[in-house]
C-alpha cells in the first residue's frame, strides 16, 4: 500500500506541475494584431485598424481561455490522484 500511495503522490505532483505551466502559459499569450504577425504595418484607416485589434483580442482570449480549461483539467486531476494518495496512505 505505501508504494501505490507515493507512485499515486508522485503522479499528483507532476499533474500540478503540467497545470502550473498551463495557467503560466495562459497568463502569458499577448494581443497581437495581423500586422505585427506578418510584418505588415498597422492600417492607416481606423476602422480597418479597430478591426484587426478586435479579431486580435478575440484570438488572445480563445487562446488565453483554452490555456485555462486544460489547466483547470490538470488541476482536477492533481487533486482527485492527490485525494487519492491520502487516502491509500492512510489505510496502510
Amino acid at each position: 500500500m505505501k508504494v501505490a500511495a507515493i507512485v499515486l503522490a508522485v503522479l499528483a505532483f507532476a499533474t500540478g506541475l503540467r497545470a502550473a505551466y498551463l495557467w503560466y502559459r495562459a497568463s502569458r499569450v499577448h494581443v497581437m494584431p495581423m500586422w505585427d504577425n506578418n510584418g505588415r504595418i498597422e492600417p492607416v484607416a481606423p476602422v480597418m485598424s479597430a478591426a484587426e485589434w478586435n479579431i486580435a483580442t478575440q484570438q488572445t482570449i480563445s487562446k488565453s481561455g483554452e490555456l485555462n480549461q486544460r489547466g483547470a483539467i490538470w488541476t482536477a486531476a492533481a487533486v482527485a490522484l492527490s485525494t487519492a494518495s491520502t487516502l491509500v496512505g492512510s489505510l496502510a
